[in-house]
């Protein structure tokens, strides 16, 4: 099934393990297929995010932001969440995909890494690749904290629910996180025989297939199994004529150029074991493994040439015009995995107070090569040998361990929750950056220190630890007014080890250890005025974690946070409107930069702040039909010039009609939507002026701006529809079939932008792509 293979390096008890696990769940899967006997049945799970909603009415969301279960409505803070039917309608597979449907939150892919997203929530930017600097947005999956960008670089191959919580997090959350919370809950068994199957094609060679398994409870024991393959074509061919393969040693070994840019192929498994056999004790394993297999977008040059290499036999490809073939040689697919183990305990100590363990160990290795130069080229020497500008390749390994404990308690007029949380990362990363590298065809390419590295590149080894005792609290005065205040308290120490054998004056290289200590806090007061209608204010502190980059000490990032809200139903629940207006005042920002020869810089950046407003309406106007709009404004001012990476618009628009049942019983349904997303920025300084760790944008009187605002990224409205035919009955059983399409007008705009001195190398968005998915239940 893989269709371009590509050689991997594993332990022996990795691969076997794992994929035996795979060959089990693809003989599973063809077995099915085969046998008459056995149809690719799937039994219905109900959606615990949303309940059905009756006739004209907009159905209820139940969420656990506040660590209980209760309506959304009820929440008083900016929080999204969307059920597994909805996931599966948007096709929200991965991390990427969050920022979809959700106000004031844009995900996207980065061009130095394909697994590593960059995340943008209310004017806060995270998705650095250094182990030494945290994200404003932290990232969980089943309640466990996942400490880089890079760990979310996996398929969410069976998931139930997602909540976004904007504004900053820790008073209840594991960590803390000045921009918001994304947290992915993946399914549980069901302690009934079942076995889901999910298949999926479409245009560039896309090939998708699902197989869940649900095991019958036995001595308080259930268990769950799914796998997924999921691969796919990139959208931009390589048109180079030779695909060079470049002989790095290990840990990066052979790269062979690739063949299409923007690939996928990619094993999942996610394993949940559910013990309830003892009363009042429930314990929850889970075990996800990601194997992936693909490529970066294609890294277009926009701006800058090459005039001389034609006459070598090189290329010379640029412009501004989304190219559907690129002559690139270094960019070779990228490898990682990714695997976690997570184990929850939720133990009822009497009515109304329970204890509550989370714990986990994850880990990923991520190989990846690339070169800075948009084109095939040949030295300039005249050797008629492959020449790269700037050749980049990386080797990341991390590994985290995290405990939680939790004790939560509730009565008729107080609820509250109080915890202990511990982090522990350990990270390595092999970076080197080769300025002008020759190599000559079946020549292994060279890697010294610190000659290899003194481009910008980075050889590094980083451990980082972190604990925190977090309490809140929401006490009802009353049938309609609540009052909620949390702390926080987190210790940090964080340390880095540079290898690099070049001497470094001003900041000696070495190990270098740093502890800081931080107190948080937030206030919150809602008034209930009506039935599943309130309004609130709320206060809020957070702050990122400072620590050592590149031997300097840095501080924490710290925000004040302001936030007034109203969330209402009205008209017998047919409209249900909640709406936020917000401030948050940021101090010691972190950005991260990259200066050719010197390498990752951490940038001066100052202070800003950010204003908003965040709307989001559901409106059921008739039987089937329900409309859903939501809008976001942040204005983001900054004090030293340097840009943020937020789009001052975004939008998203949906209609959904449930068509009447035939006689058969069979449910058609459609859906079309729109997301909009504002023009932005991606260069974080105007094109011709360069990054600074002063003053953080330098140079500025030679910025051309003519070319800056053309590099600006312009708005788009990008359009999707999908049409369904739910409950087919096949005898016994009943199908599911959906015909979709994603960009279905076809936009080609800028998606992620890099500049290399003068030049500016960027990719696109992805082009209109359409398929069928198929199903099966009964």
């Amino acid at each position: 099934m893989n269709k371009w293979a590509v050689k991997r390096e594993r332990s022996m008890r990795s691969r076997l393990g794992i994929h035996l696990l795979i060959g089990s769940a693809r003989i599973a899967l063809a077995g099915c297929a085969l046998s008459p006997s056995v149809a690719w049945a799937a039994q219905e799970e109900a959606d615990p995010v949303a309940e059905p909603a009756a006739d004209n009415r907009v159905g209820e969301i139940v969420v656990t932001a506040r660590k209980k279960v209760e309506s959304l409505q009820d929440v008083p803070t900016a929080v999204t969440a969307l059920g597994a039917a909805q996931l599966k309608d948007l096709q929200i597979e991965s991390f990427q995909d969050v920022g979809k449907t959700v106000p004031n939150v844009l995900v996207q892919k980065q061009a130095g890494s394909p697994t590593a997203p960059q995340f943008n929530i209310r004017g806060i930017s995270a998705g650095s690749l250094n182990f030494q600097i945290d994200s404003g947005v932290a990232l969980y999956i089943d309640g466990v904290y996942l400490g880089r960008p890079g760990n979310s670089g996996f398929d969410l191959v069976d998931l139930e629910r997602l909540e976004v919580l904007r504004g900053p997090q820790g008073t209840l959350f594991g960590r803390n996180s000045t921009g918001g919370a994304i947290s992915f809950i993946t399914a549980g068994p069901t302690g009934e025989f079942g076995v889901i199957a999910e298949a999926t094609v479409g245009n560039y060679d896309r090939r998708r297939g699902r197989i869940t398994i649900n095991t019958p409870e036995w001595a308080g024991l259930s268990a769950r199994i799914t796998y997924v393959h999921d691969e796919q074509e990139g959208p931009v061919k390589n048109s180079a004529d030779v695909r060079r393969t470049f002989l790095y040693p290990e840990p990066f070994g052979p790269r062979t150029a690739a063949k299409t840019f923007g690939a996928n192929n990619t094993d999942s498994v996610l394993a949940a074991v559910r013990y309830e056999g003892i009363p009042g004790l429930t314990l929850d394993y889970k075990f996800d493994y990601t194997d992936l297999v693909t490529t970066i977008d294609g890294m277009q040059l926009l701006v800058g040439s090459w005039p001389d290499q034609p006459a070598l036999g090189g290329t010379n490809v640029s412009g501004l015009e989304w190219r559907d073939e690129l002559p690139i040689d270094g960019i070779a697919p990228s490898q990682q995995e990714t695997w976690g183990h997570s184990l929850t305990g939720v133990y009822e100590l009497n009515e109304g107070l329970d204890l509550k363990y989370i714990g986990a160990v994850r880990g990923f290795d991520v190989k990846t090569t690339s070169e800075l130069d948009g084109n095939a080229l040949v030295d300039p020497a005249g050797s008629g040998n492959p020449y790269q500008y700037l050749a980049a390749a990386r080797y990341a390994k991390q590994k985290q361990w995290s405990h939680e404990l939790q004790l939560l308690g509730e009565t008729s007029a107080f609820d509250w929750v109080a915890g202990l949380f511990y982090f522990r990362e350990k990270a390595e990363l092999n970076s080197p950056v080769i300025f002008g590298l020759v190599s000559p065809p079946g020549e292994e390419i060279s890697i010294t220190n610190p000659g290899s590295y003194l481009a910008g590149g980075a050889l590094q080894e980083v451990l980082n630890r972190s604990f925190a005792a977090f309490a809140h609290g929401n006490l009802r005065l009353g049938e309609s007014l609540e009052l909620g205040a949390g702390l926080r308290y987190s210790r940090d120490k964080r340390s880095e080890n540079d290898l690099l054998d070049a001497p470094r004056p001003e900041a000696p290289r070495g190990k270098y250890t740093a502890k800081q200590n931080r107190v948080d806090y937030d206030a919150t007061l809602k008034y209930e005025f009506a039935d599943n209608s309130n309004v609130y204010a709320k206060f809020a502190t957070g702050y990122v974690s400072g620590g050592i980059f590149n031997s300097v000490e840095f501080e924490p990032e710290t925000v004040k946070s302001y936030e007034l809200g109203i969330k209402t139903e009205f008209l017998d629940r047919r409209v249900r409107i909640n709406a936020a207006l917000f401030q948050a005042d940021r101090k010691n920002l972190q950005k991260s930069g990259f200066l050719v020869g010197v390498g990752n810089i951490l940038i001066n950046s100052g202070s800003a702040t950010d204003r908003g407003v965040e709307l989001e309406a559901t409106v059921v106007p008739t039987d089937g039909l329900t409309l859903t709009a939501n809008y976001g404004f942040v204005d983001t001012d900054m004090s030293t010039g340097v840009r943020s990476y937020q789009p001052r618009h975004s939008g998203y628009v949906a209609a959904e009609y449930e068509f009447p049942e035939f006689d058969n019983g069979m449910r058609p349904s459609f859906r079309i939507d729109g997301q909009y997303i504002g023009k932005h920025y991606r260069l974080i300084c105007p094109y011709g002026s360069q990054v600074s760790t002063e003053v953080g944008c330098a140079g500025l009187e030679n910025a051309d701006f003519e070319i800056d605002r053309a590099l600006t990224i312009p708005s788009r409205l990008q359009v999707g529809a999908r049409l369904s035919l739910a409950d087919i009955p096949l005898g016994g059983a009943s199908g599911r079939v959906s015909l979709w399409g994603k960009n279905l007008t076809n936009n080609h705009e800028f998606e992620y932008l890099f500049s290399i001195g003068s030049r500016v190398l960027g990719t696109f968005q992805m082009p209109r792509s359409f398929g069928v998915d198929f199903g099966v239940q009964f």
